[in-house]
C-alpha cells in the first residue's frame, strides 16, 4: 500500500509497533501552496528560532522573469491536474540560470512528482533543490522533513530515516511531536526499537496532553524490546485515560503474567471481571487459566460452571473439561465424576474413560473402576496406556480377578512407561497365581 507523506502524521497503533499512517493530501496541498506562492516564501522569516540559529539564511536572491514564469505556469498545469505538462514545462528549465533559479524548479519539480505519487523521484528533486544552499532556513527544513516522508512513503525506510535524522540536526525550529512519532514509526517498521522509543517519549513529552494512540505504540515497542515494567506502567497510563475500555485491562493481565506476578495479574483479571468485561469466550479461559495457574482451582470452576449457565460459554467439551480438571484439583470429587460423565459422553474418547477410572481406583469404587477403565482400552486413542492397564490390573486384582489381573500387567509390561513396575508385579502375580492353583492339586493327592 502506497503511504502519502505529511508534515503532521498520526499514528495507530492495535497490538504492536507499525508505521504511523501518513495523511494522503497534507503534503500535496503545501507544496502546492509553495508553487502557488513559491516567491513569497522566498522572503519568509523563520519564526521561533532557537537563539543559536540568529544568523540562518532569512531569504534567498530573486528568481529571473523566466524561472517566476516556469514556476506561474508549472503551477496553473497543476491546478488543472495537467502533471505531466508540468514536469515537462519545468524540465525545460533546470540547466537555466543562477543556483536560486535552478532550486526553484527542482523544487516545484518535487511537487509536480509528489501529485503523481512519484516519491521517491520526489524526494530526489527537493534534495537537488536545497543542495544548491540558496533557500531559507526554514523552507530548507521543511522540504528536509518532508524528503525523510516521501522516503518512507516510497518504500525506502532506511533513506526516511536518514533525511529525518539530519531534518532534526539542522532544524533552527521546535521540532513537532508529530515529527517525533513518524520517525519512530519508521524507525519501529525497520525493529530498531530501541531508538524508536526514545522518539515516542519525547512526542509525549512536548505533546500538550498523551494521546492515545501514541501510548498504544509506545506499549509496541516497550512489548518488542520485552520492557513489561515499562509495558505495564503506559498501560496503567492508558486505563487512566480510559478506564472503560476492557483491552487494556487483558493487557496489563497478560504483562503481568509474562512477569511471573500471577496473584497482580489474576487481580487485574478479577477487577475486569466485576466491570463486565470479561464477556467474551476468550476472556473467560484466560481468567479460567489464571486461577489454575496460581492453584485456585474453586474459583476456576465455579467461573467455568456460572458461564456456562449464563450462555458466555458453549457447553461443549472444551468447557466441561475445563471444569472437570478444576474440580479434580479442587477435590470437589462429586462435580468431578458428573464433569467426566458429561465429557465422556459428549467425547467419546477413551481419556476421559481413563479419568473416570483413575478416579474410581482412588476412590476404592473397584467394580466402577474395572469397567471404565476397560472402556478406556477398548476406545482407545490413550496418551500412556500402560498406566491404564497397570490400573486395569490394579482393579482386577481387588475384585480378586487374579487371571484379569496378569492379562492386564501382560499388556502394560510392553509399555515404555509401565514396562518395568508391570513386569516385576507380573512375576509376583503368576507365582500367586500358581501357588493358589497349586493347593487343590495338594489336597487331592493327600485324598483330603
Amino acid at each position: 500500500m502506497k503511504r502519502t507523506p505529511s508534515r503532521h502524521a498520526s499514528t495507530q497503533v492495535v497490538s504492536s509497533p507499525s508505521r504511523v499512517p501518513l495523511r494522503r493530501d497534507a503534503v500535496a496541498r503545501l507544496l502546492q501552496a509553495a508553487v502557488i506562492g513559491s516567491i513569497g516564501l522566498l522572503y519568509a522569516t523563520p519564526s521561533n528560532a532557537a537563539p543559536d540559529c540568529v544568523n540562518v539564511r532569512k531569504s534567498a536572491p530573486d528568481m529571473a522573469e523566466a524561472t517566476i514564469d516556469a514556476v506561474r505556469r508549472a503551477s496553473d498545469l497543476l491546478q488543472k491536474k495537467q502533471t505531466d505538462d508540468a514536469i515537462t514545462k519545468l524540465n525545460g528549465f533546470i540547466s537555466r540560470g543562477e543556483p536560486i533559479d535552478k532550486a526553484m524548479i527542482y523544487f516545484n519539480l518535487g511537487v509536480a512528482y509528489s501529485e503523481k505519487e512519484q516519491y521517491l523521484d520526489a524526494a530526489k528533486a527537493f534534495a537537488t533543490a536545497i543542495g544548491f544552499n540558496v533557500l531559507p532556513q526554514n523552507q530548507t527544513e521543511q522540504i528536509q522533513f518532508n524528503i525523510g516522508q516521501l522516503y518512507v512513503a516510497g518504500g525506502q525506510q532506511a533513506d526516511g530515516i536518514t533525511a529525518l535524522q539530519t531534518y532534526m540536526a539542522m532544524t533552527c525550529s521546535p521540532i513537532t511531536p508529530e515529527a517525533h512519532m513518524f520517525l519512530a514509526s519508521a524507525l519501529a517498521e525497520q525493529k530498531r526499537f530501541d531508538e524508536a522509543l526514545p522518539q515516542v517519549d519525547l512526542a509525549l513529552s512536548k505533546a500538550k496532553a498523551p494521546k492515545e494512540s501514541w501510548l498504544q505504540f509506545r506499549l509496541g515497542v516497550q512489548y518488542e524490546m520485552k520492557q513489561y515494567q515499562a509495558a505495564a506502567e503506559t498501560l496503567l497510563t492508558l486505563i487512566a485515560m480510559t478506564p472503560t475500555k476492557p483491552d487494556y485491562w487483558k493487557q496489563l493481565s497478560a504483562v503481568l503474567l509474562e512477569m511471573e506476578d500471577k496473584e497482580k495479574s489474576l487481580a487485574v483479571m478479577a477487577l475486569a471481571e466485576q466491570q463486565g468485561f470479561i464477556e467474551k469466550p476468550g476472556d473467560i479461559m484466560n481468567l479460567y487459566n489464571i486461577y489454575m495457574m496460581i492453584e485456585v482451582p474453586l474459583a476456576a470452576g465455579q467461573l467455568i460452571e456460572t458461564s456456562i449457565a449464563n450462555g458466555k460459554l458453549p457447553e461443549d467439551e472444551k468447557s466441561v473439561e475445563a471444569a472437570a480438571n478444576a474440580w479434580i484439583n479442587a477435590r470437589e470429587s462429586d462435580k468431578a465424576e458428573a464433569a467426566l460423565i458429561k465429557v465422556a459422553g459428549m467425547a467419546d474418547r477413551g481419556e476421559y474413560y481413563y479419568r473416570l477410572g483413575g478416579m474410581y481406583v482412588d476412590q476404592e469404587r473397584w467394580e466402577e473402576a474395572r469397567k471404565m477403565l476397560g472402556t478406556a482400552v477398548q476406545k482407545g486413542g490413550l496418551k500412556r496406556p500402560g498406566e491404564v492397564l497397570y490400573r486395569l490390573a490394579i482393579a482386577n486384582y481387588r475384585l480378586g480377578d487374579l487371571r484379569g489381573a496378569i492379562a492386564a500387567l501382560d499388556k502394560s509390561s510392553q509399555h515404555d512407561e509401565t514396562r518395568r513396575q508391570a513386569g516385576e508385579w507380573l512375576n509376583s502375580l503368576r507365582a500367586e497365581l500358581a501357588a493358589a492353583e497349586a493347593v487343590p492339586v495338594a489336597v487331592a493327592a493327600t485324598g483330603g
